[in-house]
This record gives structure tokens, sequence and C-alpha cells, in this order.
């Protein structure tokens, strides 16, 4: 299965969003309420993702899909230049393990031209892979959300030029 990472087009945003509930109701499950993951919306996150796609300037910054063949999206993630942050990175369950995060990442990393990071939530089974990638933690902090607190790390990489 050939897998090409790509910035993301608009018409992308239905499979992001299937990704991104898929991946949230897989990889949170007991970390966050099951409301909360039972309440995730395909339609409010393609539109979601639809803003983010079409303006890479906001939050979420630029927007990247992997696309795995006839499978389709297979993950996404977006990096803010402005901050040096991965902002998010998905893959979906049956597609993990496959270097796709992998790919996704080191695109993201040569987007963002310099040192990188991205917050982890304390639980979350991706922290292994982060680190796997040469991810150190640096500061732990907590953020309201849900009502509940949420504990967070942030992983950090020296600028990724050159890096495999």
């Amino acid at each position: 299965m050939g897998v090409t990472v790509r910035p993301a087009r608009e018409d992308d945003a239905e499979a992001i969003a299937g990704v991104h509930v898929e991946t949230w109701r897989d990889a949170y499950a007991g970390l966050l309420p099951q409301e909360v993951l039972d309440g995730l919306s395909r339609r409010r996150q393609m539109r979601r993702w639809r803003r983010a796609i079409r303006d890479p300037e906001a939050e979420l910054g630029q927007v990247f899909v992997a696309e795995a063949g006839a499978d389709g999206i297979a993950g996404f993630g977006s990096a803010s230049r402005e901050t040096g942050e991965i902002t998010t990175l998905y893959v979906r369950p049956g597609a993990q393990r496959r270097s796709i995060g992998r790919m996704l990442f080191r695109r993201m990393a040569e987007f963002l031209e310099g040192p990188v990071s991205l917050w982890v939530l304390d639980g979350n089974p991706a922290a292994g892979f982060y680190q796997r990638l040469g991810g150190r933690p640096g500061v732990h902090a907590t953020v309201e959300r849900w009502g509940m607190e949420l504990g967070r790390t942030r992983y950090c990489w020296p600028a990724m030029s050159g890096r495999s």
C-alpha cells in the first residue's frame, strides 16, 4: 500500500472528520468522559476541518493528510508555524503501525522548519510513539475541559532537518 502525505484540500474534510471521530473514540476511551466521545459529530468535525483547511494561518495551522491508496485517508495532522507545534496527529486504528504516523510527523516537522513540540494527554498510548520518534517530555500542565482537570505533557524535538 503506497502512502502519500500532502496538504489537505477542502474535499478531504469529510474523510478527516471520520478519522477524527474514530481516533478520538479509540485513543481517549477511559481518558475522557464517555458522553464527550459519544457526542462527537462527524458533521461538526467536517465543518471544523473545512474551516481549518481554508485558513491555514488559524489556530490549527496547515492541515496534512496521509492517503493510503484505495483505502483513502488513513490519517491526518496539522501544524502551526506560528507556535512551532504539531496541533493534531491521528491515524485510524486499523492503519496504525504502518509508518503512516511517522510519515505525517516527518512532513509536518519539515513544514515547521525548526524545533517541534506537541501536547499529549496523560494516559494517551501515543506518548510511546512520540518517544520512539525522539521526543523528550518537557513541561507538564493541566487544562480544564468538560468539567475536569486533564493533565498533559509537552513533547519537544530540536530542529528536524535531516532526521528520518
